[in-house]
């Protein structure tokens, strides 16, 4: 299959009072995702908090989103399970349920590349799905490198995109090295999106809470309109940054951010890191600067 090009959103898990996940929220989340001009719509990544999740809540989430979409853009699902035979079956569930694609995470076992790479295989062997390969080493603490991706990809057909969360630099020597047989998606919540499309990458996969700004970047550097991408890239790397430090940051701060914006209640998950007064005054100073309303 062939994604369309652009941003494509990764969406937060949003709890109510209860502490459960809140089913009027997570509709609206996704409303907002299709009007800010989100090219697809991602759930239960790393954003999404998948892996504080229990396995019903991830089921139900896939569920609700899939009857919000309701086909109107591509629907991906990100498969987090402990194990191989819950990762197959998550998989045939998300395909049960409307989704266009998947993305594979690592198996939490795995330890180093090699054991990747066979979790990997395992799962790619059994998908009867078009299925995509997260590649987040800074986040999960290991990943493939060049040469291990371009022999996956020759061994698997149903193998289609990878979600490169690497430097610009890593990211276009993967590019190159694919000549275009895997659609190559960036992350990172925008840090080096311009030198990510210069690399030849075929989308952007944020979470949303200034991902209108990452569309406008995506659609002026598409125009060749580079110096107004780069002008406002130089606007949100401050704010991208700061939520970008680390997965807690992101949804803590970003999740904040996202709900103040649209304003949606926040509340996070039972157990989570809490915002701070520091933490506060950066993102209220960040977003200021981004020219996004101010936050409390």
């Amino acid at each position: 299959m062939i994604l369309p090009k652009g941003i494509h959103t990764v969406l937060f898990a949003l709890f109510g009072a209860d502490g459960d996940l809140d089913r009027e929220l997570m509709r609206r989340q996704i409303e907002i995702c299709v009007e800010l001009g989100a090219a697809g719509i991602i759930t239960l990544g790393l954003a999404t908090e998948v892996r504080h999740l229990t396995p019903a809540q991830r089921r139900r989430i896939v569920e609700w989103n899939a009857a919000d979409i309701a086909a109107r853009l591509p629907f991906g699902v990100t498969i987090f399970e402990p194990t191989f035979e819950e990762q197959v079956a998550s998989v045939a569930h998300a395909a049960a349920h409307g989704a266009d694609w998947v993305i594979l995470q690592p198996l939490p076992t795995a330890r180093d590349e090699a054991e990747l790479l066979r979790g990997f295989e395992q799962v790619l062997s059994r998908a009867a799905v078009p299925c995509a390969i997260q590649n987040a080493p800074q986040y999960i603490g290991v990943g493939l490198g060049v040469e291990t991706i371009a022999r996956l990809c020759e061994s698997h057909p149903n193998l289609f995109a990878i979600k490169q969360e690497v430097s610009a630099t890593e990211t276009a020597a993967l590019v190159t090295r694919l000549a275009g047989r895997l659609q190559v998606f960036s992350g990172r919540g925008g840090i080096e999106l311009p030198d990510c499309m210069e690399a030849g990458i075929h989308g952007h996969v944020p979470a949303p809470e200034y991902a209108d700004f990452l569309v406008r970047i995506w659609r002026l550097h598409s125009q060749g309109r580079y110096g107004e991408a780069q002008e406002l890239y130089s606007r949100v790397l401050p704010l991208a940054t700061f939520v970008l430090q680390s997965l807690g940051s992101l949804t803590t701060y970003g999740k904040l951010l996202f709900c103040q914006r649209h304003g949606l209640p926040f509340h996070s998950r039972p157990s989570s890191a809490k915002a701070d007064t520091f933490g506060l005054q950066a993102l209220r100073r960040h977003a200021v600067f981004l020219g996004i309303e101010p936050v409390s």
